[in-house]
């Protein structure tokens, strides 16, 4: 059977306090019941002793005419009756005879019992000196509490007995008992109203996230996301609505991303691809073809199929470090690098790179800009040196292709703060600002890059700053349009052990 979860909650904490509602209220009643019983059993006790003490009972001559004597109420109320009987159960005093028989403020019509109770009186004679007994009687079709006190003073023996109803105890206990019946009800009731409201506010925020969630499951639209509505402040609810929100925002850049992705490399193997079979439908469609052009089409076809393969290559490495970014680098970083002598790597690339720009036999218009080593000092660091080449490759093939003939491109490593910092700055065609943000997303190109011929995929700046993201470095760029680059690695270097 379902129960909504509000309702569970309302009715557990419903439970909880009728519990501790029944257990105080019990409590409370039991304490005032015994107050009662005990405050009438005292009273009738110090009455029966006031009367015990009184001088009228002490002489015998107070009852020569053989008639009653009337006792004074002394408690104003008049609630307790009372007897004083010799040793044969004769009456010698009473309560004023004008007043109900006991004292209770009800009428009758018929005579009060002497003794109140005989059965207690016969007991206390049989007994010693100064006996008392408790005992209940029904009178009238009404509860009385007796008490009777055996006196023996100056060798005459007399019986006190004291009574008084049970109604106004039962009555005020009955009072008590609605009061707390009612004031538990009203409790309850408030209880209830108070939890369904709070438990249906908070889970009103749960069931917005929920319909949400199941919107955006439903339409794949990622754009949605859930009002915060809080009145007061910025509570649990408002942080976990605020922290969705967030995690859709992130969900929607990676969508985005993914679909541009997917966008871009179909459109790069697109072309190569349809290159190709144009080549090869050629080829097929005309057999007689000169064989200078069969070669140039087969030259074309297998430049394409090379192109395609480096873009394949690329993919798959980009995709293996996305594969690897959910393991710890640290971890990786140490069981998997060895150290490398970065200063050396990139004199090595500055070697390779420096007989193209030296060579005089060379056109001038493929010699390139002038390429120069600024300073180089000493660093050692963990990591991958083929990833690393590759990395720094990228950079300057970047920098070489962008920078024109008269320009310049300059390498740098220096040592910052236990950090080996890799510089590559040029004097190119620079980045646009609105660029900048962007150019090492996968497939991004900017628009001075677009114009060029043999602009590349995209994908070089993605693995430069994916090799360093696996080499716990980062990739930073400075640029100005018309003003050239200046590209920066940094390193973690080695830590050196000290003796």
């Amino acid at each position: 059977m379902y129960i909504p979860l509000p309702l569970r909650l309302t009715l557990f904490y419903a439970l909880v306090l009728g519990g501790a509602l029944g257990a105080f209220g019990t409590l409370v009643y039991n304490q005032a019941q015994q107050r009662a019983y005990a405050n009438l059993r005292d009273t009738l006790s110090s009455r029966a002793a006031s009367v015990r003490l009184g001088k009228d009972i002490l002489f015998p001559n107070a009852f020569a005419d053989n008639k009653p004597l009337i006792l004074p109420n002394v408690d104003g109320a008049q609630t307790v009756a009372i007897e004083v009987l010799d040793n044969h159960l004769n009456l010698l005093a009473t309560t004023s005879a004008q007043n109900s028989p006991l004292g209770t403020g009800l009428d009758t019509l018929k005579p009060s019992p002497v003794p109140w109770d005989a059965l207690a009186a016969q007991q206390v004679l049989a007994q010693a000196n100064n006996v008392t007994k408790y005992s209940t009687i029904t009178y009238q079709n009404q509860r009385y509490l007796v008490y009777t006190l055996l006196n023996d003073d100056m060798g005459s023996q007399h019986i006190i007995q004291t009574a008084s109803s049970f109604t106004p105890i039962e009555q005020s206990l009955s009072d008590l008992r609605t009061l707390l019946l009612r004031g538990a009800a009203l409790v309850l009731i408030l209880a209830l109203v108070g939890g369904w409201s709070i438990s249906w506010g908070v889970l009103k925020a749960v069931q917005r996230i929920t319909r949400t969630a199941s919107i955006i499951s439903t339409s794949a639209d990622l754009s949605k996301r859930i009002p915060i509505r809080t009145k007061t402040g910025r509570d649990e609810l408002a942080i976990l609505t605020a922290t969705f929100n967030e995690m859709l925002s992130s969900l929607q850049k990676v969508y985005q991303r993914q679909q541009r992705f997917v966008a871009d490399a179909s459109h790069e193997l697109r072309a190569p691809i349809t290159a190709m079979r144009c080549n090869l439908d050629l080829l097929a469609r005309a057999p007689d073809l000169p064989t200078e052009e069969v070669q140039a089409a087969l030259t074309d076809t297998h430049a394409e199929a090379e192109r395609m393969g480096r873009l394949v290559n690329d993919l798959l490495l980009l995709a293996h470090a996305d594969a690897q970014a959910s393991s710890t680098i640290a971890s990786v970083y140490k069981k998997d690098r060895q150290k490398v002598d970065l200063d050396s790597l990139l004199l090595a690339i500055f070697r390779q790179y420096r007989p193209l720009e030296e060579n005089v036999s060379v056109e001038a218009e493929k010699r390139g800009p002038r390429l120069t080593l600024q300073h180089i000092a000493p660093a050692q660091v963990y990591g991958d040196r083929d990833q690393l080449t590759q990395a720094l490759v990228a950079l300057l093939d970047n920098a070489l292709k962008y920078t024109p003939q008269e320009g310049h491109v300059a390498l740098s490593l220096t040592v910052i703060d236990a950090e080996a910092v890799v510089k590559v700055s040029d004097t190119g065609i620079g980045i646009a600002e609105e660029d900048l943000p962007n150019i090492f997303e996968r497939f991004y190109r900017a628009h001075q890059a677009q114009a060029r011929k043999h602009s590349g995929s995209g994908l070089g700046l993605a693995i430069v700053q994916s090799i360093m993201r696996d080499h716990n470095g980062t990739v930073g760029v400075e640029s100005m349009q018309g003003a050239g680059s200046i590209f920066t690695l940094r390193l973690p270097l080695v830590e050196k052990k000290t003796l």
